[in-house]
């Protein structure tokens, strides 16, 4: 009869341990005292799902900014009732465009999202080249010296196959931009906003022939340049093609100190990134 209750007990503890919801966990009641069996070893063909966070959007967001790249453009000289005519005494500055290039190196860009890709501001950084080709055959005595007196003068004894004046630009940009599609395919785009910029050097670069010789000098100096420079700046294109345009509204050179000219640039961007 001993026999008989101790299988009946162990009957109900294996019915009870069967009824256990967790299958790794098993729960054994026997009067006041409680056993838990842990299965270290679960035979199940449960497959555990990470949880991945949603995809990456930076793509998409790189994608439909349009600044990173390498722009080419030609630049123009405008006197202050925004005309290509320069007042006389400054016709010296009168350029030859296609020695008068500017080459943009827009090497940083990140976009702040205002609506998904609809709407967003770009902010940057780059660096530009600016050259100026002057047609006549002159040579330009400013310097860092702040000397007004013979800025540029005529020199009859060369025949310039170059005469440029160059300044390279540490440029930051601030623009708002607006797209049309978020599939970059199908998008037109456009921004506008400012770009500022600092001169961090300025030189003049001469070529002539004398006789059989070839002759080239250059020489570094200020030339009454502004340091500064405040461009309005526009951007519009479809896909990968764009076409920019920027105003100087400071002017090349300091108050006084050189013509009252402001420069612009059209062109379009060569090699997007």
């Amino acid at each position: 009869m001993k026999t008989t209750y101790l299988f009946l007990a162990f009957s109900l503890i294996l019915l009870h341990a069967n009824a256990q919801t967790d299958p790794d966990t098993t729960n054994i009641s026997i009067g006041d005292k409680q056993i838990r069996v842990i299965d270290a070893s679960p035979d199940d063909d449960s497959t555990d799902v990470a949880m991945t966070p949603d995809e990456d959007d930076s793509d998409s967001k790189g994608t439909l900014t349009h600044w990173d790249g390498i722009d080419l453009g030609v630049n123009v000289l405008l006197n202050k009732d925004n005309k290509t005519t320069l007042a006389e005494g400054d016709q010296w500055l009168d350029l030859d465009y296609s020695h008068s290039l500017s080459w943009r190196f827009n090497i940083i860009e990140e976009k702040i999202r205002i609506y998904k890709d609809y709407a967003g501001i770009i902010i940057g950084a780059g660096l530009t080249y600016n050259s100026y080709g002057l047609k006549r055959n002159v040579d330009i005595n400013a310097d860092s010296t702040g000397a007004t007196t013979g800025f540029a003068v005529a020199d009859s004894s060369r025949d310039y196959n170059k005469n440029k004046l160059r300044a390279s630009y540490i440029n930051i940009p601030l623009m708002l931009e607006f797209n049309t599609s978020e599939d970059n395919d199908k998008s037109f785009h456009i921004a506008a906003g400012v770009i500022g910029g600092w001169k961090m050097g300025s030189i003049i670069k001469q070529k002539w022939d004398d006789g059989d010789d070839k002759n080239s000098y250059r020489r570094k100096s200020d030339f009454n340049m502004n340091p500064f420079t405040f461009d309005l700046t526009a951007r519009v294109g479809y896909k990968n093609f764009t076409v920019f345009a920027t105003y100087g509204l400071t002017p090349l050179f300091k108050k006084d100190k050189g013509p009252e000219v402001y420069p612009m640039t059209v062109g379009l961007q060569i090699v997007p990134f």
